[in-house]
């Protein structure tokens, strides 16, 4: 047994993955930075070590007491032995829906808005609001872009579906599906299209 997992396993902190079972395990996490102006970045992202026996991916999610963390990178640290990882704190829910045509029982044409993932209809996700400065530091971002939010690819959004935030419709605009391997980064849009 490496000194790093002796450490985790006596001073970590409890962690479940929320996989379909839960996986208990153990995890130590320290803020990623404190010398920047971005208040989401400065709270939301952080950096440690997990036990490389509970296989964590990128792209899934972690609880550590009350707080859910989307994870964006793993790799393995030859150092320790261990899975270090790279994750943001949770600090939004969204729904995800997509523009459905369907046929009904009388072959009625039936055009509406439904949920992409209805067993998770309350998604955890890492979102920023689009201010001037961030324009400024980030020249990918579209004109019309109001949020980026980061979430697991394995919900498969895709352009033009529907987000929906605290109430409001937005259109997804932009995908960086390349920038981490599990997890998109999404740019959003007001979303003005009927109901």
């Amino acid at each position: 047994m490496s000194y790093a997992e002796k450490f985790l396993k006596s001073k970590g902190q409890d962690c479940i993955i929320l996989r379909n079972p839960p996986v208990k395990t153990k995890v130590s996490i320290v803020r990623s930075t404190k010398a920047i102006m971005s208040l989401a970045v400065r709270e939301g992202f952080f950096e440690g070590l997990v036990l490389d026996d509970a296989t964590l991916e990128s792209g899934e999610f972690i609880k550590i007491r009350d707080t859910i963390f989307l994870v964006q990178t793993t790799s393995y640290d030859p150092q320790s032995t261990e899975t270090a990882i790279f994750i943001a704190k949770c600090n939004a829910t969204i729904r995800h829906q997509r523009y459905v045509d369907s046929v009904d029982e009388n072959f009625n044409l039936i055009q509406e808005w439904q949920d992409v993932n209805p067993d998770i209809v309350h998604i955890p996700s890492f979102g920023e609001i689009v201010t001037y400065r961030i324009r400024q530091e980030d020249p990918g971002l579209l004109d019309g872009t109001k949020y980026t939010f980061q979430v697991p690819k394995s919900l498969g959004v895709l352009e033009l579906d529907r987000i929906s935030y605290n109430d409001k419709a937005y259109q997804v605009v932009s995908i960086d599906d390349i920038g981490l391997e599990g997890v998109y980064r999404i740019q959003l849009a007001v979303d003005l299209r009927p109901d």
